[in-house]
């Protein structure tokens, strides 16, 4: 069905509503030994430097979350029912199923002066979908794009290679500047670049922003890697926002002067999933009775509870229960007897104690670290010896790139759309072409991936990928962990400030200096 003439798109209930923790009462004035910060400066805190502001570049959350949301407009929008909505391209129309067309605002310009044109839409869709020397984040583009255009001064036309259900989901990226290409932080974000060090990433407002006009006139990164001195930093109150960047057993400091006079704690359910990632083309992993024995050993609902403090949901797969794409079934529960079981029907038998050996890699992160040694707790239950190997953040995301890997944790953030799986389970999308990194083959669920991201009616594509994710609840290229709740630790000193469904800055700008 085409959508009216400049129509945007269709919006549904927000799926997750968010709440703020109950905190004790507000102290009477905020302790002393604060920083004396401008009134209008926001300080965010990162645990981990982004590895590049380049919007075609970014790959890690933080380089994102900034460069897309702060320093740069992207091209399309998510709203916080997570469904697409106007951005640079403030109205689209449907004209075949394989054509769309995209009106561009007016009256946008980037940072250094240049004018917002079609032919800026035009080159950064080029750019991200080159065949050679194309954007990391171009891959789902790069297959569907036909062709790009500019019409007139103000809409651009785009040729798909088929009706692809997702395209307005693919259409969320940051618009470049085409006069000035060697410029990668030139954009038209209500921030602009000021500085960028190791250890501090600072912005300042941007006055001719096209939008509202935003609060921070400054907005200050301290990137500090070890979490008792982040942790130092808010009893300082050198802080004025973090977003998923405290261990979650500090929370509770939050609840207990002085902290509580100076932050309250916003959290809400997110779409972050943690899971446990296997390398299928390891000669046990490769055999589903071991996948599923693993998946049966490991007590989940106990991480959450004492590791997660229970600010995380069990996740079933990849997308959360109150998705209409969710998987149809529950996932694993614990059961270690019947793993054994499995084991010993996969030709495992426990001999002296053990069956087999497993690498489980992971960052150099305590939190992650603790989680590795959890699961290999439990795995060791059952005679599955893991040895846990911590390495730095780039070795060890490198060696999951390469699949230099057994076993892995990582998460996936801000999916909203199915057809994201495509990159991470056809068997066309090995790296380095996609993100099939445990080398899952299925001819069933490619066949289902394919049709998926075809189906343009909602109650077929529904069907479709409870279909795939039924297949990949039995096959498990991944042992789902859990959906982590967003949680921001926000400064009195300011209002405005929400989460939004992704855990991302989208509403850093509106903050403002709370009243007297």
């Amino acid at each position: 069905m085409l959508r009216p003439l400049f129509q945007g798109g269709p919006r549904r209930r927000p799926a997750r509503a968010l709440w703020l923790i109950a905190l004790l009462p507000l102290a009477c004035a905020a302790p002393g030994g604060a920083r004396a910060a401008a009134p209008d400066e926001v300080v965010v805190l990162l645990e981990a430097a982004p590895a590049t502001l380049d919007p075609l570049l970014a790959t890690d959350a933080y380089g994102v979350r900034i460069s897309n949301q702060l320093l740069f407009d992207t091209l399309l929008t998510l709203d916080d029912a997570l469904a697409p909505a106007p951005g640079l391209a403030d109205q689209w129309r449907q004209v075949t199923p394989t054509r769309y067309r995209l009106r561009i605002r007016r009256g946008v310009r980037f940072h250094d002066g240049h004018p917002l044109t079609p032919a800026d839409v035009v080159f950064t869709l080029q750019s991200l979908t080159a065949a050679t020397g194309g954007s990391p984040n171009g891959a789902a583009l790069r297959q569907k794009l036909r062709a790009v255009r500019a019409l007139g001064a103000d809409e651009v036309e785009l040729d798909l290679n088929a009706p692809y259900a997702s395209l307005l989901v693919d259409l969320i990226v940051p618009v470049r500047c085409r006069a000035t290409p060697d410029a990668p932080f030139n954009g038209t974000g209500p921030f602009r670049l000021l500085r960028q060090t190791p250890t501090e990433i600072a912005l300042e407002r941007n006055l001719d922003y096209h939008g509202a006009r935003p609060g921070p006139a400054r907005v200050t990164f301290k990137v500090v890697q070890d979490e008792n001195t982040r942790m130092l930093k808010f009893l300082k109150g050198d802080v004025d926002l973090a977003v998923n960047a405290l261990p979650l057993d500090k929370l509770l400091q939050f609840r207990r002067a002085p902290l509580s006079g100076r932050y309250r704690v916003e959290e809400a359910p997110g779409l972050s999933y943690q899971y446990l990632g296997l390398n299928l083309a390891d000669p046990i992993l490769a055999q589903a009775k071991v996948r599923r024995a693993l998946a049966l050993a490991i007590n989940v609902d106990a991480l959450i509870k004492f590791r997660q403090k229970g600010h995380a949901t069990r996740a079933a797969w990849l997308l959360p229960a109150d998705s209409p794409y969710a998987a149809p079934g529950p996932p694993p529960r614990y059961d270690p007897a019947q793993a054994a079981r499995l084991l010993d029907e996969a030709g495992f038998p426990l001999k002296d104690g053990r069956r087999f050996g497993l690498t489980y890699k992971t960052s150099t992160d305590r939190a992650a670290v603790i989680q590795a040694r959890v699961i290999q707790s439990d795995l060791r239950e059952i005679g599955v010896e893991v040895d846990v190997r911590a390495f730095e953040w780039a070795t060890f995301y490198e060696d999951i790139q390469k699949g230099n890997f057994q076993l892995f944790s990582l998460r996936w953030i801000g999916v909203v759309d199915p057809d994201f799986q495509y990159e991470l389970f056809h068997s066309s999308q090995l790296p380095p072409r996609g993100r099939n990194r445990g080398r899952y083959r299925n001819p069933e669920a490619d066949r289902l991936l394919e049709a998926g991201r075809l189906e343009t009616d909602p109650a077929r594509r529904r069907a479709l990928y409870r279909r795939l994710e039924g297949r990949l609840q039995d096959d498990l290229p991944y042992i789902s962990l859990w959906h982590n709740n967003n949680i921001a630790i926000v400064s009195r000193r300011f209002d405005g400030f929400r989460l939004h469904p992704t855990g991302g800055f989208q509403h850093l700008a509106e903050m403002r200096p709370a009243a007297p």
